[in-house]
């Protein structure tokens, strides 16, 4: 491990500490002390924040490649990352428009290290005067340093957690984005849907941003509508049925949903003057990658990863498996994170399967089924327990015959894991 991720990983990580945290251990005065420390490198940029519960990272990366399409380049800055810290901060532009890389774009080891090296004093010097910063503090000022430096035309954003104290909220957009807002993350969020909205509000915040809203649950989008017309915002509320047959690289009804959003920004951009022709939209929404999400990173049998880590999420995955495989058996691999709502997740993905694999990542926020919540929860199903991805990606193979489909979901971070595996492993 290098040393700037060794550093990275010494701080403070919120991350891996969901369940322990409360709404107070977050307030926007750590990170923007960095950002002036840094002589407010955010405020180059010209910037697009995208905030809500389902489809944020779907949203950026399709927003990001329609612009990279047009001739921009194009900062993006998302969490969390599957393999490596530097996937979360990414240029797309015209040098890497077709590269076949995973993860093309992302920030080297070496730029890391000197933005690293830039930081790690100015945040040394808030912790003494009793200061702390985080991971995901530090990491967010390392996006706009180098997003800065390199010039970019748009800053594409994707919150951390909520919106109105997430980190990236130091920044001004010039256009918000929020996607569909459900129940999650509510010890800290809120227990229902007005209190997590209000949040998510929060990246609404000046009045000279223009907005785009996502279809929504009633109450919340009264509460959408209610602090946009406290700055005399007039969002535009997107219609997916109005974009039903667009031509997208990324699977699920759902992402109609997502590229309304994206097709939303375009409009706006286009109203401001900035030039994004219907090709290079149609063809940013064609080529758009995003790992880890109903992703088939194998055939005969075919293995779908896809991290469906709440209620909601579980549902659309579970539509989409049943729009694409509909006639064909799914063994089901499933891992979850302890601060999630375990049965209200399970229920959608129990009805698409007969075999279901539960498992763990090596990972602290892991939840561990046992054996009588696996026998109440998919009663009526061949069910086994695992400790490891590894082992549970064995069994699956060894379950499933060429034509079946194995669907590996649940936290990022048992996604991370089998993708890792099955995408260096040729044996598997």
């Amino acid at each position: 491990m290098n040393t700037a991720h060794e550093y990275l990983h010494s701080l403070t990580n919120f991350e891996s500490n969901l369940h322990k945290i409360t709404p107070e251990d977050f307030h926007l005065g750590r990170v923007k002390e960095l950002l002036a420390a840094l002589g407010h490198p955010e405020s180059k940029l010209k910037v697009i924040h995208i905030a809500g519960t389902k489809g944020k990272g779907s949203t950026c990366a399709m927003i990001a490649s329609i612009l990279q399409q047009a001739g921009f380049k194009v900062g993006l800055y998302t969490s969390p990352h599957l393999h490596r810290i530097n996937e979360r901060i990414r240029i797309l532009d015209k040098n890497n428009l077709y590269s076949k890389d995973d993860f093309t774009g992302s920030m080297s080891d070496e730029q890391m290290a000197h933005i690293t090296n830039l930081i790690r004093p100015l945040v040394a010097a808030i912790e003494n005067k009793g200061g702390f910063l985080t991971y995901f503090e530090v990491l967010t000022a390392m996006a706009a340093v180098y997003f800065a430096q390199e010039k970019v035309d748009f800053a594409v954003l994707e919150t951390g957690l909520g919106g109105r104290l997430d980190a990236t909220n130091a920044f001004d957009s010039n256009i918000a984005v929020i996607t569909p807002i459900s129940l999650d993350h509510t010890k800290i969020l809120g227990n229902n849907l007005k209190q997590i909205a209000r949040e998510k509000a929060g990246i609404i915040k000046n009045t000279k941003q223009k907005m785009v809203i996502a279809p929504q649950d009633e109450v919340v989008m009264e509460i959408l509508k209610d602090r946009c017309r406290e700055f005399g915002i007039e969002p535009r509320i997107v219609h997916p049925m109005e974009h039903k047959h667009i031509n997208i690289a990324l699977k699920g009804e759902h992402q109609i949903t997502n590229a309304s959003c994206a097709l939303g920004v375009m409009e706006i951009l286009n109203q401001q003057g900035v030039v994004v022709s219907q090709e290079a939209t149609e063809e940013g929404l064609k080529k758009v990658r995003w790992q880890g999400r109903f992703e088939v990173v194998k055939e005969r049998p075919v293995v779908v990863l896809d991290g469906a880590h709440n209620p909601a999420s579980a549902q659309a995955l579970a539509k989409t498996v049943l729009d694409e495989y509909q006639r064909r058996r799914v063994v089901l691999i499933l891992g979850l994170s302890a601060d999630k709502d375990i049965l209200a997740t399970c229920e959608p993905l129990k009805l698409i399967t007969g075999c279901v694999i539960l498992t763990k990542a090596s990972h602290s926020r892991s939840y561990t089924f046992t054996r009588q919540e696996a026998h109440d929860i998919f009663t009526g199903k061949e069910w086994f327990l695992t400790d490891k991805v590894e082992d549970a990606l064995d069994l699956a193979l060894s379950k499933a015959n060429k034509e079946d489909v194995i669907v590996i979901t649940g936290s990022l971070f048992v996604v991370a894991e089998a993708r890792g595996i099955l995408c260096t492993n040729s044996k598997r």
